[in-house]
């Protein structure tokens, strides 16, 4: 009982933290890009991604970063009906360098998909990334992501924008 007291204080209080977190910290961006699916374990299928982030950075270097995503060989379906729907929890590792930033990703992933692509639900999530500021809150960015170890990869372009800033 004590234990479970504790673990109720500790996440409350945590939660409490959250609440409290600065929006200047706060940046979200948006990408289109190409994405491939292993089907049925050996053929690899192209698909047109669309995908979202929310990242709060909690050091100059360290940030939090959630990503949401879809992908379909057809245009028109990518909202409808995509073929593969992704999302990913990843802790961001970043260095800025005037106008560029360099960061790797890694975390954990879910995986929604057709029957006709094959792979789990849910495994590791790694990434690599480039911004090119055009000031100190909006960016260029190209980004890498494989999930599942290689059963979804995703390459992307897109922007993405700082609240308070790039730190």
């Amino acid at each position: 009982m004590r234990k479970l007291l504790g673990s109720m204080v500790l996440c409350f209080g945590l939660f409490a933290g959250s609440a409290q977190a600065d929006i200047s910290k706060l940046y979200f961006g948006v990408g289109l890009g190409d994405g491939g699916a292993e089907v049925n374990g050996s053929d690899e299928r192209t698909l047109g991604t669309i995908n979202g982030t929310v990242g709060l950075q909690l050091l100059n270097f360290v940030g939090v970063e959630l990503q949401l995503g879809a992908s379909s060989d057809d245009a028109q379906s990518v909202f409808t009906e995509a073929q593969v729907a992704y999302g990913a929890a990843m802790i961001r590792l970043g260095l800025r360098y005037g106008q560029i930033g360099a960061y790797v990703l890694g975390g954990q992933a879910f995986l929604d998909s057709v029957s006709s692509i094959n792979f789990s639900e849910s495994g590791e999530a790694v990434g690599v990334g480039l911004n090119l500021f055009g000031d100190d809150t909006t960016s260029l960015n190209i980004h890498f992501l494989r999930l599942d170890d290689g059963a979804y990869t995703n390459a992307s372009i897109g922007f993405q924008y700082y609240f308070g800033g790039y730190r």
